[in-house]
C-alpha cells in the first residue's frame, strides 16, 4: 500500500509539473498566431542565433579600443556597409576602415561596458548580432563624454557585411 501511494504521489507531483510547464511554454502554433499592433519595417520572428558570432564582434571592439586596425579590418566583408548615426552610409571595406581610423585615432575609449549582446537569426536565415554598449570618449585634450550606443551586426559567409548604429551622449559621466 505504501508503495502504491509513492507511486500515485509521484505521479501526480509529475503531471502537475508538466502541465505548469506547459502554460508557461506556450506551443509553437499560439506564437506564430500572434497579431502584432504595429508592423515591423524589417521582420518579426527571430530566433536565437550563433554567440560565437557576439565574441567575434566583442573581439572587433577590443582591437578598436587597442588601435589594432588591421585585426578591426579581418572582420569586415570586402563590400560591408555602415550606417551611421548620423543618417550617412558608408560602402566597402576601404571606406568604413578609414573611417574608423581617422575617427578613432585620435580619442581614447575607456570604461567600455556591454549591457545586452545577442546573438539572432531572422526568418531570411540572416545572422545578426544585437549589440548595447557604452564608454566614455576621452578626446586629445582630455574632455570626457560618456556615450551609449546600439548597433546591429550582419553577418555574410563569416565576415560583417552590415553595421546599423544609433548612438547618444549618456546622462551618467
Amino acid at each position: 500500500m505504501k508503495k502504491i501511494c509513492s507511486t500515485l504521489l509521484l505521479s501526480i507531483t509529475v503531471l502537475f509539473f508538466s502541465c505548469s510547464q506547459f502554460k508557461k511554454n506556450k506551443p509553437q502554433e499560439a506564437i506564430k498566431n500572434i497579431k502584432y499592433i504595429y508592423e515591423a519595417t524589417y521582420l518579426d520572428d527571430f530566433k536565437i542565433g550563433n554567440p560565437e558570432l557576439v565574441v567575434e564582434v566583442q573581439e572587433m571592439h577590443q582591437s578598436i579600443i587597442n588601435k589594432d586596425y588591421k585585426k578591426v579590418g579581418s572582420y569586415l566583408s570586402d563590400n560591408v556597409v555602415f550606417a551611421l548615426e548620423d543618417g550617412t552610409t558608408l560602402e566597402g571595406k576601404e571606406a568604413c576602415m578609414k573611417f574608423m581610423i581617422e575617427g578613432y585615432s585620435s580619442i581614447e575609449i575607456v570604461d567600455y561596458q556591454i549591457a545586452v549582446n545577442l546573438a539572432v537569426v531572422d526568418e531570411n536565415g540572416d545572422e545578426w548580432v544585437l549589440l548595447w554598449d557604452s564608454a566614455n570618449i576621452v578626446s586629445k585634450d582630455g574632455a570626457s563624454k560618456r556615450f551609449n550606443w546600439m548597433e546591429t551586426f550582419r553577418f555574410k559567409d563569416g565576415k560583417i557585411n552590415y553595421v546599423n548604429q544609433f548612438s547618444k551622449p549618456s546622462n551618467r559621466d
